[in-house]
């Protein structure tokens, strides 16, 4: 069996190797900078949406919260905010078979 010596090994495989793996640094930085300025304006953007949608949330259950009648409620979030029938038994906390009855039995009436 032959006994390799540190001078036998290449090591300029190895350097190579490492920047291939890793990259020329400054090179890639360059070219993915603006990718993630571009990410982070779309970052910020949606959390733009999320503060505006959170806030309507907020009124939704506010403006919810005064009517006493639980019908007048789930015929308001289902006719006027759009909710399903399973958003509306979420944000009432009540089953969904509930609200569904409840859903039913108004219809489409104008009057309540």
């Amino acid at each position: 069996m032959v006994k390799l010596s540190p001078d036998v090994i290449k090591t300029s495989c190895i350097t190579n190797d490492a920047e291939s793996i890793h990259g020329n640094s400054s090179k890639a930085f360059e070219d993915i900078l603006p990718e993630i300025m571009e990410l982070q304006q779309q970052i910020n953007e949606h959390e733009k949406e999320i503060k505006i949608l959170e806030n309507l949330r907020g009124q939704i259950i506010e403006h919810i919260e005064g009517i006493d009648n639980v019908n007048v409620k789930v015929k308001y979030l289902r006719d006027q905010v759009g909710y399903s029938l399973q958003e509306i038994a979420l944000v009432l906390d009540y089953s969904y078979g509930y609200v569904r009855n409840i859903s039913k039995n108004l219809g489409n009436d104008s009057e309540i």
